[in-house]
Order: C-alpha cells, then structure tokens, then sequence
C-alpha cells in the first residue's frame, strides 16, 4: 500500500491522489516523466521530490520519515511494509497511575506490571517502528508519555479507533470484536475496565487468581489488536480500489498464544 501511496507533499491531498489513480498512476513506479497528469508544475515538482525521499525510507527500513511525511490519519499505510516491527499495546490504570502494559511484537506477548517490571518498559520498545492502539492517541500514549517522561513512542502510530470509524464502526473495543468475529476467551466476556480496576484492587490485598485474570484481560486487548489491525487494513485496501496485497489474517489471541505459562509465573 505504502508504494500507491502520494500524500507525500504538500498540495497532495485525497481528490488528488485518487485522480492519479484514475489516470493509471497506480504506484510510484507508475508515476511518469514530466510532466505528470494532473498536477501543476509546483505540486509536480514537490512531488517527484517526496517520492525521491520516500523511496530512500522505505528501503532504508525508515519508518519515521515515511510517517513524518504522511498525514496522521494515513500512517495505516505504513503497516505492511512494517508489520514485523510492529508493536500492538494497551493499558491498564487504577484510575490514575499505570498499572499494566500489555504488548505484542516481534518477541511474543508481554505484560508489564507496576511494582514489578514495569520501569522496564521504555527499554522494551527500542525496536518499534510502528505502534497499534485502541484509542492510544487519547489514552494510552499520553498517560504513558507522562508516567516516562523520557519515552517516545513511534511516530508511526495507527490508532484503530479511527481507523475503524472510518469503516464505520461506532463503539469501543469489545464491541469492534463481536462485530468482526474476533472475540476472546469466554472466561473474559464481558469484562471492562471497570472489572480491571477492581482485580487489580484484590490483586494488591493478595488474591493471586485476580492476578491472573487482570493480566489474561490486558493481554487479550493487546494481542486481539494484531487482528484488528489485519482486518483494517485488508478492509481500507478494499475500499480504495487498490492494487495492493492484502496481509494475512491473524488468528485472535486467546488461539494463537498459549500464556499458561505466562499467567502461572506471576
């Protein structure tokens, strides 16, 4: 998708973009000599430049240029050219401070929890190149970006909230996974993070089990993002009329990860 990509520079915006589709410029190898149809000498010109840069970042494996350059709401193009890198979170809070981060990327699922691990985390995230959420642009990230002041997140940054409201889908999280089949383990139905809050509670007056289960439902929020995310893009794709391949669809979490042994160290 990234390489049928043009909001790349100024003056590019969606009207003109999809009329270079329509004309056969479907990708930037497609993209003609000068001068190309459509454009004014100028939005040419800013173009043929962004595309130089763009070429250069994706085969340099740079994720930040490339994200830097294109409008926040358009970074879901990034994904699978940076699937592998990519890392898909979600937290949890007692109301206030974090309690947990849960996260998926290329080492497998994790949890990172406060008065344990959780100062670790910063460290963990060196890798990522593109970061998945469910209102993290609102939630997550800021919290997070408060209790690590020295932590920054990727720039490439695709929040499914928005990604999936423009597809349509009103409501939060829980809802989107019934919509799309995705679900959870039923021993996590109807769980919310009214229901964390109160596990986390009991886990500190040293109920283990509550442990475990405030752990398996924060996981499952961040590993059930991989599929979302597949399905997102496989569905935007779609949308536009493209040309691009779509991803392989992940399975949800709760059938593609065992975290038995995860849940029984705590």
């Amino acid at each position: 998708m990234i390489r049928s990509t043009f909001r790349l520079a100024p003056g590019i915006g969606p009207w003109l973009e999809s009329k270079l589709w329509t004309k056969g410029v479907r990708t930037w190898d497609e993209f003609p000599a000068p001068p190309a149809v459509a454009l004014s000498a100028r939005t040419d010109a800013r173009l043929r430049d962004a595309l130089a840069l763009a070429r250069d970042a994706l085969a340099r494996g740079d994720a930040e240029t490339l994200a830097a350059m294109l409008p926040r709401a358009e970074r879901w193009r990034l994904y699978a050219a940076f699937a592998a890198d990519a890392a898909f979170l979600d937290i949890e809070t007692d109301g206030e401070a974090v309690t947990a981060v849960g996260i998926l990327d290329r080492h497998g699922p994790r949890v990172f929890l406060a008065g344990r691990d959780l100062d670790d985390f910063p460290d963990a995230t060196a890798e990522w190149k593109l970061l998945v959420t469910f209102n993290g642009l609102s939630f997550d990230v800021p919290i997070l970006r408060s209790a690590f002041p020295g932590w920054r997140p990727p720039r490439a940054h695709v929040d499914l909230r928005h990604l999936w409201a423009r597809l349509g889908h009103r409501g939060g999280l829980k809802l989107l996974e019934k919509e799309t089949g995705v679900g959870r383990a039923a021993s996590l139905d109807g769980l919310d993070g009214r229901d964390a809050i109160r596990l986390w509670r009991l886990h500190l007056r040293g109920d283990a089990a509550a442990l475990r289960t405030f752990v398996e439902y924060n996981l499952h929020d961040a590993v059930n993002l991989r599929t979302l995310m597949d399905l997102g893009y496989n569905r935007m794709i779609e949308r536009l009329r493209l040309p691009a391949s779509p991803v392989p669809v992940c399975e949800r979490g709760d059938h593609r990860y065992d975290m038995t042994k995860l849940l029984l160290a705590l």
